[in-house]
């Protein structure tokens, strides 16, 4: 990879263009993260000592050093990205400084657990993105998910703790949940496993407050309610992917977006077979499509060139 294009995507001023080149190089190789990882590390040395220096020149202000990274990131190949930094400096106490995010990016195939500054654990799923501040202020525990995460969240009668996606805002004070929000899927389904917790969407007049044990789709601005019925299904958190009488289609567009690969399927009908069974993510996904000829008839074909696999 371009060195030059990393520092770039490093310092923010990459173009949009470049940044899915970096991001599929990221997730091509383990040692391609840690070689980002390096780089940004030395950026953020660099940073610093240049406010350092700058501030010396100055007076009337003091040096508050924040602690950059604080999250321990249990599974390999993830991204940790700072995003908004601004200044790593704050002028005399007038008012708030400004927030500090992260942005932690989970690439296919992977999953990542972390600990916010509030000590809430999450657990986020492959091709999932968290972006959450540094330091929570008093009151407001606020952060935005694109993807699926489950969340063991502290409690805090003072602080809601508030998670916000491209559709809803689930608000919460202590609880523990499971939230699949991929954007460019356009669902939403979430799971409240302990506790409480208010849903919201701009479009509609009405809040929604859950129960334990109850599961909501948002569709269509309506919500459709239902007990949990398979809880296995959140032994992704552990690396397995775990369906009870699924029909094939719905495990294949599992399979497309937790491994972030494109899935033909020739024979319409055979989506409509359904499956039970659990598969290690880490296997890959030809593994699957191999347990799953052991009942079902089909055969299939991959192009690496591609990242395509056509059934047939």
């Amino acid at each position: 990879m371009d060195k030059k294009l990393l520092q770039k995507y490093v310092d923010g001023t990459i173009s949009s263009d470049d940044v899915e080149t970096v991001v599929d190089w990221l997730d091509a190789d383990e040692n391609h993260v840690k070689e980002f990882m390096a780089l940004h590390k030395l950026y953020d040395i660099s940073i610093l000592n240049q406010s350092i220096q700058g501030q010396k020149k100055k007076k009337g202000y003091r040096v508050v050093f924040r602690s950059i990274v604080k999250e321990l990131l249990k599974v390999a190949a993830i991204a940790l990205i700072l995003l908004g930094v601004n200044s790593l400096l704050q002028k005399e106490i007038v008012e708030d400084p400004p927030l500090l995010y992260q942005t932690l990016y989970v690439p296919a195939g992977q999953r990542a657990e972390l600990t916010l500054p509030d000590s809430t654990k999450v657990w986020l799923n492959a091709h999932s993105k968290l972006v959450y501040p540094v330091n929570f202020r008093q009151g407001s525990r606020q952060v935005e998910l694109d993807g699926e995460a489950y969340f063991d969240v502290r409690h805090d009668d003072e602080s809601p703790f508030i998670v916000k996606t491209k559709s809803m805002d689930v608000k919460v004070l202590g609880t523990e949940f499971n939230v699949l929000a991929y954007s460019e899927v356009g669902e939403f389904n979430i799971s409240l496993l302990r506790g409480s917790v208010e849903l919201s969407a701009p479009d509609l007049s009405r809040k929604y407050r859950m129960t334990a044990g109850e599961q909501v789709y948002y569709k269509d601005g309506k919500y459709v309610s239902a007990p949990i019925g398979y809880m296995d299904y959140f032994k992704w958190k552990e690396g397995l992917l775990c369906f009870n009488n699924q029909s094939i289609g719905i495990i294949i567009d599992k399979l497309r977006l937790y491994y972030d690969i494109r899935i033909d399927v020739a024979d319409l009908p055979f989506l409509k077979e359904r499956y039970s069974g659990k598969f290690r993510v880490k296997d890959g996904v030809e593994q699957v499509l191999k347990v799953l000829q052991l009942e079902h008839k089909f055969t299939y074909v991959k192009d690496n060139e591609l990242n395509l696999i056509t059934i047939k």
